[in-house]
C-alpha cells in the first residue's frame, strides 16, 4: 500500500471530527441549505467563530462595506457570516472531494501494479494487450539503484501449443465459414471466408479450384451456378510463425431458390440486360415490352426535391425571422455608437455658433440646412443630424422649444443627449446666463470621454491580436525547427 494513503485520510478524519464538534450549531435563518451542504455549512460557522477572534482574522471590513453597498441588510453581521461560511464550506467540500478522489486513485494504482508476488511481470496471451512498466530497482537497504522502462509484448505460443490452437480453430473456422447455409452439402447463400479468427494467432489465406461461381472472398456468382449446382473446393491455408497448416472444405454450390418477387425481378433484369446488349450498334434500346404473358410499362424514376425546397424555404423563412430581429439589434447599436461618436462635435458647434451671438434654435436651423445641402450633393447619412432635422422641422411647425429639446434627447437614447436636452431645456424655461460655460464644459468632458473610449477600443483590438499572433508565432517555429529536426 502506498505511503500516501493514510495522508489522504487526514482531511475526511478532520470533517469527521469537525462534524460531531459543530453538530448542534444553528446557522442563519436565511440559509436552507439541506443534507451534506448544511452539514459542510455547520462546519464552517464552527471555523468561522474560532478564526473570528483570532489576531490573523479575515480582512472584514472592506467586505462588510461591499456586503453593505450590494445588500442593503440591517443585520450585517449576518451578511458577513452567511458570507464567510459559505466560502469556507466550498474550500472544505472540494478538499473532501479531492482527498477521496487521491485515495481511490491511490487505490486503483495500488490494484493495477503488474509485478506479482513472486517478483515477475505477465504477459498477456493472443488478443491481448501490451503494456508499458515503469521499473524501479532497490537493494535491500531500500537505496534506488536505478529507474527503467520496459514494454511487455504479448507471449509467443511454442510448437506445441500452436498445434493445439489450430485444432480448435479449424472447427471454429467450419461454423464461421458456413454462414447462413445450413451445411456444405446445400450451399445457395454466401460464405464467409474470413482472414483471421477472433481469439487465434493465425493469418488465414484461401484458395479455390473454381472462380466462375464464387468470388475470392466467398461471394456465389449466381448467373454462373449450373441448375444441377457445382462443387468447390476451399482450401484454408494458416500461417503463424513459420508454421503452416491446412484445412479443406468441399462446398456443393447450388443455384438460389428464389421466391415468385427475386425471380421476376432476376428475369426482368436479364430481360433489360439482353436489350442492352443488343443494340450496342444502335441509337435507341428497346426496352422489354412483356414478361411472360404480361405487359411492362416503363417509367423513369425522378428524383424529387420539391419537398426539400419547401422545408428548406421554411427552415429559410424562420431563421430570417429570427435574424431581422438581431440585425435591427444590430443597427441600433451601430446608430448609438454613431450619435456618440458624433456628440463632442456636435457640442463643440453649439459653443462656436452660440458663443458669436446664435440663439439655440437658429444653431439647430444652420446645423439642418447644412446637413441638408450635404445630402443633397451626395454625402452619406449620419442619424445625430436626421435627429437634429427633426428638431428643426418640428420647431417651424411651432412646436415648444423646451418640449422638443427633451424628445430629441429621449430619441437619442443615451445620457450625454438627456444632458445637453436638459440644459437647453432649462435654459428655455428658466434663463441661464450660464448656459455658454456649461456647454464649454460639457463640450471639455465629451472630448476626455471620446478619449478615453478610443483608448479602450485600442486595448480590446490589440486582446483581440493577441491569438493570431501567437499563432502565426508558433507556425513560423515549426517552419523553422521542423526542416532543422529532418536534417539530422
Amino acid at each position: 500500500m502506498s505511503k500516501l494513503f493514510f495522508l489522504y485520510l487526514i482531511i475526511p478524519v478532520l470533517m469527521l471530527v469537525l462534524f460531531f464538534q459543530s453538530k448542534d450549531l444553528v446557522l442563519p435563518e436565511r440559509i436552507e441549505d439541506t443534507g451534506i451542504s448544511r452539514a459542510y455549512l455547520k462546519i464552517s460557522l464552527y471555523i468561522y467563530r474560532y478564526l473570528k477572534e483570532r489576531p490573523f482574522s479575515f480582512s472584514r471590513e472592506k467586505i462588510r462595506t461591499y456586503l453593505g453597498t450590494l445588500e442593503h441588510r440591517k443585520d450585517i453581521d449576518g451578511v458577513e457570516t452567511e458570507y464567510f461560511i459559505r466560502k469556507i464550506s466550498i474550500v472544505l467540500l472540494m478538499a473532501t472531494a479531492g482527498s477521496f478522489l487521491s485515495l481511490m486513485l491511490c487505490i486503483s494504482s495500488g490494484q493495477d501494479g503488474k509485478i506479482t508476488d513472486s517478483g515477475t511481470l505477465e504477459r498477456s496471451d493472443f488478443g491481448g494487450k501490451g503494456y508499458d512498466v515503469d521499473l524501479v530497482a532497490s537493494d535491500e537497504a531500500g537505496n534506488e539503484l536505478g529507474q527503467y522502462h520496459l514494454s511487455v509484448e504479448n507471449r509467443i505460443f511454442t510448437d506445441e501449443e500452436a498445434q493445439r490452437l489450430f485444432e480448435q480453430a479449424s472447427v471454429e473456422l467450419e461454423k464461421v465459414v458456413i454462414g447462413e447455409n445450413e451445411s456444405f452439402d446445400v450451399v445457395t447463400k454466401d460464405l464467409d471466408l474470413v482472414e483471421s479468427l477472433e481469439g487465434y494467432p493465425f493469418d488465414i489465406r484461401w484458395k479455390l479450384d473454381n472462380y466462375e461461381v464464387m468470388h475470392f472472398d466467398g461471394r456465389l456468382i449466381d448467373e454462373n451456378i449450373p441448375k444441377e449446382g457445382v462443387v468447390v473446393e476451399l482450401v484454408a491455408w494458416y500461417s503463424y510463425k513459420d508454421l503452416r497448416w491446412q484445412q479443406v472444405f468441399h462446398a456443393n454450390i447450388m443455384p438460389r431458390v428464389l421466391n415468385p418477387v427475386e425471380r421476376t425481378y432476376a428475369e426482368i433484369e436479364k430481360l433489360l440486360k439482353g436489350a442492352d446488349e443488343a443494340s450496342v450498334e444502335e441509337r435507341e434500346i428497346n426496352l422489354p415490352k412483356t414478361y411472360g404473358n404480361r405487359q411492362i410499362i416503363w417509367s423513369q424514376k425522378m428524383q424529387d426535391n420539391s419537398l426539400l425546397l419547401l422545408l428548406l424555404t421554411l427552415i429559410g423563412g424562420a431563421a430570417s425571422y429570427v435574424l431581422k430581429d438581431k440585425e435591427l439589434k444590430k443597427t441600433m447599436e451601430e446608430r448609438q455608437q454613431e450619435l456618440l461618436s458624433d456628440y463632442p462635435q456636435f457640442v463643440s458647434k453649439l459653443v462656436l455658433y452660440m458663443g458669436a451671438g446664435m440663439t439655440v434654435r437658429n444653431v439647430f436651423n444652420k446645423l439642418a440646412v447644412s446637413y441638408v445641402k450635404k445630402r443633397d450633393n451626395g454625402a452619406g447619412k449620419r442619424y445625430l443630424y436626421e435627429e437634429i432635422l427633426r428638431v428643426n422641422r418640428e420647431l417651424a411647425t411651432g412646436a415648444s422649444e423646451s418640449e422638443t429639446y427633451e424628445r430629441f434627447g429621449a430619441r437619442c437614447m443615451t445620457k450625454q443627449y438627456t444632458r445637453l436636452a436638459t440644459l437647453l431645456s432649462q435654459n428655455i424655461r428658466k434663463g441661464n446666463g450660464e448656459l455658454l460655460a456649461l456647454l464649454s464644459e460639457e463640450a471639455q468632458k465629451a472630448f476626455e470621454e471620446r478619449m478615453d473610449k478610443v483608448k479602450k477600443t485600442g486595448e480590446e483590438a490589440g486582446t483581440r491580436l493577441l491569438l493570431p499572433m501567437i499563432i502565426m508565432l508558433v507556425i513560423v517555429m515549426a517552419m523553422i525547427m521542423v526542416p532543422a529536426y529532418m536534417a539530422f
